[in-house]
Formats: C-alpha cells, sequence, structure tokens
C-alpha cells in the first residue's frame, strides 16, 4: 500500500477525492509559459514578452497590452524571478515548521512498545525529509504536557490515546492537532487509525480456514477513553463481536494483559499453569507482548505451530524475526505517518473539517498457523 493509495484515501474522505491535495502537493502546480499566453491573446511570445517587462518603446494598442496582461493574471503567470522567490520563501517557511510530538506511553514504556517506538521514529525521519524540526511534548510531574520551552508549532501529531485534559495543553500551543491511533474527538480532530475491524475478521477468518474453532485473545482488553472511562479495547471488542467468536464465547479463551512483555508472560504463564496447555489459536493483540508469550510457552515446551497457531497485530521485526517468524496483521505505520503529515498541511490550507483517516489492514503469511487436522 503507497502513499498515492494513502492520498486518495484521505481525498475521499475529505469528500472532495485527490483533488483535494492538488492546491499543496508539492510539483504539481501547473506553470503558464509565455506561449500559453500568446496563443490566448492571440499575439507573439515576444510581444508578450516586452508586454510583461512593461516595454514602453513597443508599439502595441492600450488594448492588445491590457488584453496581454488580463490573460497572464488569468492564466497565474509567473515571471521566473518570481518563481525563484516564491519557491526560495517556500523553502524558507519549509525550513522553519516546527511539529511537536505528543506520546501516549513514558519514555520507559516506549523503549519496549515496539510500534509507538517506530511510528515516532518514522514521524521524525518523515519531517526530517520536508526540512521540518520535530519538537518532543513531555508530561510534567502534574500530568501536563509540555515543550519543555515557550516555542511556537506549527502543529501538533499526538500518538496513543490522551485524556479531555491532555488535549487541552495541546491547544496552548495550536490548534493543528492530528491524532495517531486515536479519534478523541471526530468532530474537532483529524484522526489515523488502523481498519481493526478488517484486521480482526480476516485474522479470525484465516483462523477459520485453517480449521481453528477455539481461537484465544492475548492481550489488553480495557482501556481508558477520551472522558477517562474505561472502555474495551477496540482489538477486543471487534474480536468479542465478531460472528465467529460470538455464538461460541468463552471467557477462558480471554488472556487479559498489560501491553508489554513482562505481563503477557505472566498471563501465559497463568494460563498454562491451570489448563495445562495453550488455547490451539491466538491472536495477540501486538508485536510488544510476543517476547512473553513466546517466553512462557518455550518454558512449558510448547511450540508454535506444532501446539498453538498465533497471529499478531502490526508486524513489526519482532513478528518478522521470531523463531519461528509469525503471521502478523500488517498496520502500515510508514503510510499511518504520511496521512498524519498530510492532515497537518490540510489544516495549514483552511481544510479544519475533522476527519476520521482509516488505513486498510492486510495479513502476511509466514506459516506460523497450523492447519488442523
Amino acid at each position: 500500500m503507497g502513499y498515492e493509495i494513502v492520498k486518495k484515501k484521505i481525498g475521499r474522505a475529505n469528500g472532495d477525492g485527490v483533488s483535494g491535495f492538488s492546491d499543496w502537493k508539492e510539483g504539481e502546480e501547473s506553470m503558464a509559459t509565455l506561449k500559453d499566453i500568446a496563443l490566448k491573446a492571440g499575439v507573439s511570445q515576444s510581444t508578450v514578452s516586452r508586454i510583461l517587462n512593461n516595454d514602453q518603446t513597443l508599439n502595441v494598442t492600450d488594448e492588445t497590452r491590457k488584453k496581454v496582461l488580463e490573460v497572464a493574471q488569468k492564466l497565474n503567470y509567473r515571471s521566473l524571478s518570481q518563481r525563484y522567490n516564491r519557491e526560495n520563501s517556500q523553502s524558507e517557511e519549509r525550513k522553519n515548521v516546527c511539529i511537536g510530538v505528543a506520546q501516549m506511553l513514558q519514555m520507559e514504556e516506549l523503549q519496549e512498545d515496539i510500534y509507538y517506538l517506530l511510528i515516532k521514529n518514522i514521524l521524525d525521519s518523515e519531517c526530517f525529509e520536508k526540512g521540518w524540526t520535530t519538537v518532543p511534548l513531555y508530561r510534567n510531574e502534574k500530568g501536563h504536557f509540555g515543550a519543555g520551552r515557550d516555542i511556537e508549532l506549527n502543529g501538533i501529531i499526538a500518538i496513543g490515546r490522551f485524556t479531555k485534559e491532555e488535549v487541552k495543553d495541546f491547544h496552548y500551543y495550536t490548534k493543528n492537532i492530528v491524532f495517531i491511533d486515536s479519534a478523541p474527538n471526530e468532530m474537532m480532530y483529524y484522526s489515523i487509525l488502523p481498519n481493526y475491524h478488517m484486521a480482526v475478521r480476516n485474522a479470525l477468518d484465516y483462523f477459520v480456514e485453517m480449521g481453528h474453532k477455539k481461537i484465544a485473545y492475548v492481550g489488553a482488553v480495557n482501556t481508558y477513553n477520551y472522558q477517562k472511562k474505561l472502555t474495551r479495547d477496540a482489538r477486543f471488542y471487534y474480536y468479542r463481536n465478531s460472528g465467529i467468536i460470538r455464538e461460541t464465547f468463552d471467557n477462558d479463551c480471554v488472556i487479559d494483559s498489560e501491553m508489554n512483555p513482562r505481563s503477557a508472560y505472566k498471563s501465559m504463564t497463568k494460563y498454562l499453569e491451570i489448563h495445562g496447555k495453550p488455547p490451539e489459536a491466538m491472536l495477540l493483540s501486538s508485536d510488544v507482548i510476543v517476547p512473553g508469550v513466546i517466553k512462557a510457552l518455550t518454558e512449558h515446551e510448547f511450540v508454535v505451530p506444532r501446539d498453538t497457531s498465533i497471529i499478531v497485530f502490526n508486524n513489526t521485526s519482532i513478528s518478522g524475526n521470531c523463531n519461528p517468524p509469525l503471521d502478523a496483521i500488517e498496520t502500515y505505520i510508514q503510510e499511518t505517518v504520511k496521512a498524519a503529515i498530510l492532515c497537518i498541511e490540510q489544516l495549514w490550507v483552511g481544510q479544519n473539517i475533522p476527519k476520521k483517516v482509516v488505513i486498510p489492514c492486510s495479513l502476511v503469511k509466514r506459516g506460523s498457523v497450523k492447519r488442523k487436522k
């Protein structure tokens, strides 16, 4: 899934198709030439050139002079010097852009969560390519977000889930705010999210296709929302309410775990000690918990996919380099980041009607789901 697909999807979300980006996408502006003006005005290119350069020695009627100037204005003609000055000005503006980056996780937590860490690193890289500066926003001891110094930000990209009070902190710096992996208020903010519904459905359908009926969920069951209320994690919500699971739901198939490998290890170990064996199939809510789950299985001498089949969310290097490599749901992190940047740029040109942009997911098969006989 490439950049152009993301661009089209955001364009459709804006209700104006791809054209919603044509006004500001670099390299897409059409430049009128002297030849274009000459054809429209019915005069020679040299006449156009001399009129545009205000050559008073040129022997033409006032009507012809007026017509050429009107055509040039209508075609949005710019001379080479005007183009150079404009591009130079835009380049300087791009160099002075500062984007605040807010993370849901504290720094020590971020080091363990490869998914959110990748989003941050890719965001830093994409902004660097544009000549923009990224400024981290940190929580202080009172739980408020700030840049640590008084600085003007052109926009904020917030990664993860934030409370209403935390979002208020962002408004101190800018009104141009875009959220990744959450949608705190769809009426006010742009938000970019994976299509969790599609992802869960595809994973469960593949398990069933491979003959599995008892499919467990491993990971966070609940999370806190914008209003600080406990709510279902989106991945668990779609798992629990899918047609496949709803008819045969079993609480024993829910292995609740915090989103870190230590908690996943404890939860998986407890399950194995109670039941004596792993579930026949498991949907893991994030790559982050893979090391803990695999460690618990290994210590109890269970092997993937011989004893249990696994599909995991996010498809980072953890799932790809695991032994064995795990089937994974690709959430397209780079495209997600590009979409967030496009939304920030949309806000700059006045497209401030909030949009929820849902990024499609796909299933990467590596052989960690065994066909059940």
